[in-house]
């Protein structure tokens, strides 16, 4: 038969065994702890890391501003348009291909809804490149209230044009539901959604130069020009990385004054007042 321990022998193994569990209990607390604070912290580290990224890209945006615009031999021949500079300077000398402008619909502008114009620019192409066509995005005009069918007039002049603006690597482009599909034959401006490489291809019956250019003046001989340019500034989403970023240190920051709370303070406090109330007795 096996012997009954004394009561004292029993007690101690019980507040050992407390002991041992408070202890591993107060562990996994501080490693959760510190794997949090870790965790949100470099997360709120990340966010800043790609806000200075963002804040070095609109720096060399800002430089190429600077820089000498491109003429028509300095565009591109061929290429991913994303690979080339964006909000680079442009001026081009060519003739507007008025027959082939589209209209992008439901693009809003100082609070009306209205449309894009863009209009291929023909323009002396040099020797090595046999593509002539440059998209230009000429400017907004605002939609008919009552029938969105009803195309606004726009300035079409004929022969040699100069035209001041900035490379894009793409159109404006919006949400878009289902198929436009390819344009007909006939005299009609398209009203579309989007424009996408194949449909210009298709429309032009060639194929343009990558990317686009966004009209930024208008023609000083047209001092009566309808078409707004107040194109939005390129937006990095900067702001949003450091609000993410303050968000995530506010986090980090409260689970450190919780543990230190719950762990050191609120417990040490309590010892405190315990001996109080023991010296008092």
């Amino acid at each position: 038969m096996t012997p009954v321990p004394p009561l004292d022998s029993a007690s101690a193994d019980a507040r050992r065994r407390e002991r041992k569990a408070l202890f591993v209990a107060r562990m996994v607390i501080w490693f959760s702890a510190a794997l949090g604070i870790s965790l949100t912290a470099g997360l709120g580290m990340w966010q800043m890391g790609r806000a200075d990224e963002k804040l070095a890209r609109q720096a060399e945006r800002d430089q190429r501003a600077a820089q000498t615009p491109w003429q028509a031999a300095d565009w591109p021949c061929q290429g991913e348009a994303s690979a080339l500079p964006a909000q680079q300077p442009v001026r081009l000398a060519g003739q507007w291909w008025h027959e082939r402008s589209v209209l992008l619909d439901n693009r809003p502008m100082g609070g009306q809804t209205g449309f894009i114009l863009v209009t291929p620019l023909r323009v002396q192409a040099p020797a090595a490149c046999a593509d002539r066509v440059i998209l230009v995005q000429r400017g907004w005009l605002p939609r008919h209230a009552s029938d969105r069918t009803q195309v606004p007039e726009w300035p079409q002049p004929d022969g040699l044009v100069e035209v001041v603006g900035r490379f894009e690597p793409v159109l404006s482009r919006v949400y878009e539901l289902g198929d436009e599909g390819m344009p007909q034959g006939g005299g009609t401006t398209p009203i579309r959604q989007n424009a996408a490489e194949p449909f210009w291809a298709a429309w032009l019956g060639q194929a343009a130069r990558p990317g686009v250019m966004v009209q930024t003046e208008g023609d000083p001989a047209m001092p009566a020009d309808p078409l707004r340019r107040d194109w939005p500034a390129p937006d990095d989403g900067v702001d949003k990385h450091h609000g993410y970023a303050a968000q995530w240190f506010a986090l980090s920051a409260l689970l450190a004054g919780l543990t230190l709370w719950f762990q050191i303070i609120r417990p040490a406090r309590a010892r405190a007042a315990q001996q109080r109330d023991v010296q008092q007795s």
